[in-house]
This record gives C-alpha cells, sequence and structure tokens, in this order.
C-alpha cells in the first residue's frame, strides 16, 4: 500500500479529519480503497441529474458546480466546490441526484465507488459522524445562499460572495495577503447569484468606485475588508469551520 501522503485518497482522510478524529483503522480501509482519477474539461459534467447514484468522490484541483437548469434552460448554480471538497455525498444514502455536477474549470477529481465508502462508515461510526457533519456544513452554506439571494440586495449579495470565496479558497491568508483570482466568469456569478452577467459587471464596478475592492483582470483586492464584510452582512458562523478566524 502507498504511503499516506502518496495516496490521492488521502484527500478523504483529510476533508474527513477537518470534522472528526479518524482512527487509524478506518484510515487504512479508505486508503485501500479502489479508485479512479478523472480529468474533466470545464463544463463538462461529472454527474447529471437523475444518474444511478453510484460513485463519489474528493475535488483533487479546479472548480466543480452543483446546479439545476430551469425547463427554459436557466441556471442556478447552488454550490461551488473547491479544490479538498467531497463530492456526491448523496450518493451514500440516495438512488439518484437530483442535480447536476459540472466542472467550472479543468478539474482533478478522485472517485471512489459510493458502496464502499458507505460500508467503511457503517463500520466507522466515527466515519459517518464526519460525513455527516460536512453534508450538514453543506446545508448550512445552501441555507446562507438561500438567505443571500432571497434577501440582500445586489450590491450585499456580491460582496457576501466575494468575502465567502476568498474564505472558502484561502481563509485569512487571502484577507491577510487582501488579494485573491476570482476564476468565474460574470455569466457564472450571475447564475450562482441570480443577476444576469451585466448586473454583475455594474456591481463589480459599484464594488470599485466605492473603494472596497480593486480589480486587475482576474485578480480581486480587497481595499476595505471590514466594511465590505459590514456591507455583506457576512460572519464565518455558516461554515462551522474550526480554521478560519477574521481576527485581522
Amino acid at each position: 500500500m502507498p504511503r499516506p501522503d502518496e495516496n490521492p485518497l488521502a484527500r478523504i482522510v483529510e476533508k474527513l479529519g477537518e470534522r472528526a478524529h479518524i482512527p487509524d483503522q478506518a484510515i487504512e480501509a479508505i486508503l485501500q480503497m479502489p479508485y479512479v482519477d478523472k480529468q474533466l474539461h470545464p463544463g463538462s459534467f461529472f454527474v447529471r441529474e437523475g444518474a444511478f447514484a453510484e460513485k463519489c468522490g474528493v475535488l483533487a484541483s479546479g472548480l466543480l458546480v452543483y446546479q439545476k437548469t430551469s425547463r427554459n434552460g436557466d441556471r442556478q448554480i447552488f454550490s461551488i466546490k473547491m479544490p479538498g471538497d467531497m463530492l456526491g455525498l448523496e450518493s451514500l444514502y440516495l438512488d439518484t441526484l437530483d442535480y447536476n455536477i459540472q466542472a467550472l474549470t479543468r478539474c482533478k477529481i478522485v472517485i471512489v465507488q459510493s458502496d464502499l465508502l458507505k460500508s467503511i462508515s457503517d463500520e466507522f461510526v466515527v466515519v459517518r459522524h464526519a460525513i455527516s457533519r460536512i453534508m450538514l456544513t453543506e446545508a448550512s452554506i445552501l441555507r446562507e445562499l438561500i438567505l443571500n439571494i432571497g434577501r440582500r440586495d445586489a450590491r450585499a449579495r456580491l460582496a457576501h460572495f466575494l468575502c465567502e470565496f476568498a474564505v472558502r479558497t484561502g481563509g485569512t491568508d487571502k484577507i491577510n495577503n487582501r488579494s485573491f483570482e476570482l476564476t468565474l466568469t460574470q455569466e457564472q456569478l450571475g447564475d450562482a447569484l441570480g443577476l444576469t452577467a451585466v448586473h454583475i459587471n455594474r456591481m463589480l464596478q459599484l464594488l470599485t468606485r466605492d473603494s472596497l475592492i480593486a480589480r486587475d483582470g482576474k485578480n480581486i483586492r480587497f481595499v476595505d475588508w471590514n466594511r465590505l464584510q459590514s456591507i455583506a452582512d457576512f460572519s464565518t458562523r455558516y461554515l462551522h469551520s474550526r480554521e478560519v478566524r477574521l481576527d485581522v
């Protein structure tokens, strides 16, 4: 068996370990699962809505989204997955998935069979608890998105997204360094926030004009993080992460 730091499945161990102390026997069982590395091009699908739920995994690189499409072809992004995030955990408990998992950028995924991870979670209750906490946190982030789209104006909505994206992709390092790369297009931002690309562009210009952010291509720099956070009504509480602090 390869050393844990050489095994791509170590990413799953690491993610579960953020939510619970995983015993050595469970770690060994996870690292011994058969897996497949899959490359996805931008726009391609990992899983389509209605597909039989038989695989899950972890995102090794790139950005993925969970999304649904209306009958008219309008897309609503309701979750953005970043490197290290688990994918398709609902497949451990549901027969089919009711959403699409689609690549925003070039991605690499480490895939395992859902029934194998489910068997490990059945054998080791702490693994099941860790998976449950991950899924509950995903539900918490979704609740915040519903509030963001339903009750915040466009400027606050975009400000909140920028705060969350920076924290989730790098925590306080992103804020201390005051800048990060926003790899989403304005159309993709609109699909995540229920706005048109034109409206997103206007709000980016407004945040820039108000000296809250500065932009250089895809690079976003925080000019006034504290004021941006206040406008966004942003708190990290809903992320349920011990690693994230904003006392900067």
